[in-house]
């Protein structure tokens, strides 16, 4: 069912980007767990656009972010994975992985703002992802969509005349594929009600651009 979604999914990105990319390079930006989805989905769009000239010319990059573990856990679950279902254990054979911060080495115990998040773990960064995203309207969940955003964060520039802390990113335009999660939403911000970090109010989902005012 996984390598169906990733390929549904691989034939819309493509489908997409040859209509309105306009030859501009693309980043395809998922949240990792164990890595499937992204591998998955980068496989998908290597086999399309090997099977067209059309759309081998097309520059799309898939990149994960971990959200549990690091750099290192992420690919060799997608390196393990790939080599159950075929793969011949070549690097460019699994996505690319983003670091945790621009100048940052692939370390989770670093410092606290050079590092990945721990999986589950309420964290200040990631509410605050989470509450900023609210506030625009846009609805993630704590476990991976607001730790991803928080590592991709922290590559943003800081203003207009400064570029992407990433190659994976700078010069490309983003695509980000939200993985669900939703329905758990409400029993993550208990734990944040719990850790004082939020009042008791603030746990509600759907959420309302109001609430974090």
């Amino acid at each position: 069912m996984a390598t169906i979604g990733g390929e549904v999914l691989a034939k819309e990105i493509i489908f997409f980007w040859k209509l309105n990319g306009k030859g501009r390079p693309l980043t395809v930006l998922l949240p990792g767990g164990t890595c499937s989805t992204a591998l998955v989905l980068h496989r998908a769009i290597r086999n399309i656009q090997a099977l067209s000239e059309q759309d081998s010319e097309l520059d799309i990059k898939v990149v994960v972010i971990p959200c549990v573990g690091d750099e290192g856990y992420a690919s060799l679950q997608m390196m393990a994975m790939n080599m159950a279902t075929g793969g011949l254990g070549e690097k460019d054979e699994i996505p690319f992985v983003l670091k945790p911060a621009p100048d940052a080495d692939f370390y989770l115990e670093d410092s606290s703002s050079n590092k990945y998040l721990r999986f589950g773990e309420p964290d200040y960064e990631i509410l605050k992802t989470y509450q900023e995203m609210d506030k625009i309207g846009i609805n993630i969940d704590l476990l991976y969509g607001a730790s991803a955003w928080s590592v991709l964060f922290r590559h943003w520039p800081k203003n207009v005349e400064e570029t992407f802390g990433s190659q994976l990113l700078s010069g490309r335009e983003l695509l980000y594929v939200h993985s669900g999660g939703l329905e758990g939403v409400n029993s993550q911000l208990m734990r944040y009600r719990h850790k004082g970090m939020i009042s008791g109010q603030k746990v509600q989902h759907p959420p309302t651009k109001e609430r974090w005012s």
